[in-house]
């Protein structure tokens, strides 16, 4: 009988959850060598073989011990310019404390510099957009641009100053792309702009306030720092461009790269100038490792509901803006869509599609669907966000093995829902995230945080409301939908296992099982044991990739 090699680390008296696709049992411990998972055990007895004069043994006294999360929808760089650069605040803040918050932050600038920050909460659209909240805006900005995006990034409210020095014509005589909002009376610019009426301002910005080489990684390492603090070890990078993958290689380089990356390269289809999508192919081709995967693309089809730039089948609440028919519209026609599909496919690449509303929803699946015809059958397809699916499309899924990536955490009252529910009605918004259902037809359902949407990339949120559908800040009373609650374990695998199946990276990580790599999290609490509820509140005590502590709370790791 051959004897057991000792292992490196030995985990033991802790109840492991592995979430093993179809395994929801309690494990009592871990062995690890050389990075990986060399055992898994059902009674700490069976890791004595495990350890020799070498081995570090924890005894973790009963602890949890999850696999370590994975994030299916996150940018983390942003994450770390936000925290250490930018001004932020709450979504649910007013008016007036978002105005007080410029103020402050205004007062010891630079001259010239800009507040950038967020996030206004879509709540606030109505307000912001007249003239009288223009001026409101310029007088406590103290002479500094301002860009303010939204609670969804995806639009913005910007000061006279700052689109002055971006070359916008403010009096409302230029040309101006659709979703630049306008006084009715004077056609004065009001300063909110939603989805590509941004890009002037933005790309300005960009220029304006480069990061530098060194910027970048001083970011990234804060992302890196915020999501092993919250038990992640792993990413779906949803947004990335040329400087991305360069700082990703170089943390990796470095040594310092403590999270598994799947990177999504940004396509921005037909008429968006500056962004040359073959030059990002090859030098992702170029940097792509195991450890920073370069196999996927990013589409947009559509924006978001609450600015209704979301597509939708069935018009909106009818408004002075839109009129009464409007239902928002798809980006890329079919042909377009296609034949950037294709593209990815012969590339090996697979394709996430951001899609906010039902209608980008099914032409996204319609793509997909000829995709499938034509063969290409070993490439994983997204829908990104997905919170409106019609139940003919829920069908669709399941057949075509497209995943429902769901992302920030909208299957909850909060803010944006609320925003969402004021131009869509009730009822309908009382539809959002089929989860259950989705999950019961047996599309695979991961889930991101969106961060910096979500303000931190808490996925504990998350999985406490996948559970309950109640805001677990308790801000919001009642559930969403609660009959498409999923359970604690399905809950924990959204945010582990199915991320990783979705990324294409569960051969090497998303569960807790021999011979993938020992990434895992020492929590505070038994989630198969409190009220769900509670889960919100975990605190992670200690996160371990590949087999090494990578953030600890103030001594928690037993010697």
């Amino acid at each position: 009988m051959t004897a057991t090699a000792p292992a490196d680390l030995v985990i033991r008296n802790a109840r492991v959850f592995t979430a093993a696709a179809g395994d929801d049992r309690l494990y009592a411990g871990l062995a690890v060598t050389g990075g990986r998972i060399t055992a898994v055990a059902a009674a700490d007895a069976e890791l004595d073989a495990h350890v020799g004069p070498g081995t570090t043994v924890h005894d973790l006294g009963g602890a949890s011990v999850v696999p370590g999360l994975f994030d299916a929808h996150c940018h983390y760089n942003h994450g770390g310019m936000m925290v250490l650069r930018e001004l932020v605040f709450p979504s649910h803040a007013s008016l007036d404390e978002v105005l007080a918050a410029v103020d402050t932050f205004a007062r010891d600038l630079p001259e010239g510099a800009w507040v950038s920050g967020g996030s206004w909460g879509s709540t606030l659209l109505p307000q912001l957009s007249s003239l009288a909240a223009r001026a409101r805006l310029d007088a406590v900005s103290h002479g500094h641009p301002v860009h303010l995006y939204d609670d969804s990034h995806h639009n913005a409210w910007v000061n006279t100053e700052g689109m002055r020095v971006s070359g916008m014509v403010v009096d409302g005589s230029g040309e101006y792309p659709e979703g630049t909002l306008q006084d009715p009376r004077t056609g004065e610019l009001l300063g909110v702009l939603l989805e590509r009426a941004t890009d002037t301002v933005r790309t300005y910005l960009a220029q304006a306030q480069a990061p530098t080489p060194e910027e970048h990684l001083e970011f990234a390492r804060k992302g890196i720092e915020v999501l092993n603090s919250f038990g992640v070890t792993g990413i779906q990078d949803a947004l990335i461009r040329e400087a991305d993958l360069v700082t990703g290689h170089a943390l990796e380089e470095a040594g310092e790269l403590t999270l598994h990356i799947s990177s999504c390269l940004w396509n921005p289809g037909p008429g968006r100038p500056g962004h040359d999508v073959a030059a990002l192919e090859a030098l992702a081709d170029e940097l792509g490792s195991d450890l920073l995967r370069t196999d996927f693309v990013k589409l947009a089809l559509d924006g978001v509901p609450p600015a209704q730039t979301a597509a939708f089948e069935e018009p909106y609440v009818p408004s002075q803006q839109w009129g009464d028919h409007h239902c928002g519209h798809v980006t890329m026609d079919p042909a377009e869509l296609v034949g950037v599909l294709r593209h990815n496919c012969e590339n090996g690449r697979s394709t996430k599609i951001h899609c906010a509303g039902d209608a980008s929803v099914r032409a996204a699946i319609d793509g997909f669907e000829v995709m499938r015809r034509e063969g290409f059958a070993d490439v994983r397809f997204h829908i990104a966000h997905g919170q409106f699916v019609r139940p003919e499309d829920r069908v669709r899924m399941a057949e075509l093995d497209v995943v429902a990536e769901i992302s920030p955490f909208l299957w909850y009252p909060n803010v944006i829902v609320s925003a969402i529910s004021e131009v869509l009605t009730e009822e309908r918004t009382a539809r959002m995230h089929p989860n259950r259902e989705l999950t019961d037809r047996g599309v695979l359902v991961a889930g991101g945080s969106d961060w910096p949407v979500e303000p931190l990339p808490n996925l504990w949120l998350g999985i406490a409301g996948l559970v309950t559908r109640a805001d677990p800040g308790c801000r919001f009373p009642g559930t969403l939908w609660s009959e498409e609650a999923l359970t604690v374990p399905e809950a924990l695998r959204a945010f582990s296992l199915n991320g990783a199946v979705a990324a294409r990276l569960d051969d090497e990580i998303g569960s807790l099982e021999v011979g993938k790599c020992a990434d895992f999290v020492v929590i505070d609490r038994d989630p198969f044991a409190i009220e769900p509820a509670e889960i919100a509140g975990t605190r992670v005590l200690s996160t371990w990739f590949a087999g090494e502590v990578v953030y600890e709370a103030a001594s928690v790791v037993p010697a």
